[in-house]
């Protein structure tokens, strides 16, 4: 009896494996660096606080810096002078521009609560709901930009 030999039938399994096993690789990789990527975006700290100030809520450089003097006469009000110094220290010119809000009326007295510091913001064109968002992006800020210390003095004045 004669037996005849059937074709094998061919794996196609064994045929993909090495294009499939490249291709899951190549896009394992990808995605890797990806992920790596968008850490390290997230990773970076913030942009100086007056450029984080204008992007956010979309003022001017005048208005930041007008309304940043305005927290740190505040701030002042409320601090010992070290705590001062080293939130003061964290915002660039902060003498001047405490000193510009002073000369051009922005701030025309003591700032005896966080209201008046917001109602003093009216002077520069920002009015609430936005005046009310300013001191807390700063404190954020201060957060993420590693000043933790900083950040909770900034917040135990402004509730």
């Amino acid at each position: 009896m004669a037996t005849a030999l059937l074709p094998r039938p061919t794996n196609r399994r064994s045929s993909l494996w090495p294009s499939r096993v490249l291709s899951e690789l190549v896009f394992s990789l990808l995605a890797l660096c990806l992920t790596s990527y968008a850490s390290t975006a997230w990773a970076q700290p913030p942009p100086d606080l007056q450029t984080y100030l204008q992007q956010r809520f979309h003022l001017s450089a005048p208005q930041v810096r007008g309304a940043l003097g305005a927290l740190l006469v505040y701030a002042n009000q409320r601090l010992q002078k070290p705590d001062f110094d080293g939130l003061a220290a964290h915002v660039p010119n902060a003498a001047h521009i405490m000193q510009v809000v002073k000369q051009q009326g922005i701030v025309n007295g003591p700032l005896d609560d966080i209201d008046e510091y917001e109602k003093t913001l009216t002077n520069l064109g920002i009015e609430q709901p936005l005046a009310s968002q300013i001191a807390p992006a700063v404190i954020e800020w201060m957060g993420a930009a590693g000043y933790s210390y900083e950040r909770d003095i900034l917040t135990g004045i402004v509730k």
